[in-house]
């Protein structure tokens, strides 16, 4: 997750709005759902930067999102290229490996 962010971090400032005075970064982030169908819901969303067109080919950005979240984390990414700047949205989903604490290891930290 870390890289994908840092992927997108590095791509705003050198393109996006992070290269403008005036753009403007959120990032959001929630968990949806409870039990076996929670996930992990960030969304990154550039505005005020310069304008934005999609890519014409599949970058290393690209690459390392699909493999580091998409295959490693079984996560799902939506990157749309608006007019106001460039939204991505991941899902996670939380599993026992991923994001939740097993009960083990909160046995672990009880003893």
């Amino acid at each position: 997750m870390a890289l994908a962010i840092h992927e997108l971090a590095t791509n705003a400032v050198k393109y996006g709005a992070l290269s403008t005075e005036e753009g403007h970064l959120d990032v959001t982030w929630q968990v949806t759902g409870s039990g076996d169908t929670s996930e992990l819901e960030l969304v990154w969303l550039e505005t005020g930067g310069p304008p934005v067109s999609a890519p014409t080919g599949r970058g290393y950005g690209t690459k390392l999102i699909e493999l580091s979240l998409v295959r490693s984390l079984g996560a799902t990414v939506n990157r749309e290229f608006l007019d106001a700047g460039v939204r991505c949205r991941i899902l996670v989903p939380l599993t026992s490996d991923i994001g939740r604490l097993r009960t083990a290891d909160l046995a672990d930290e009880a003893s």
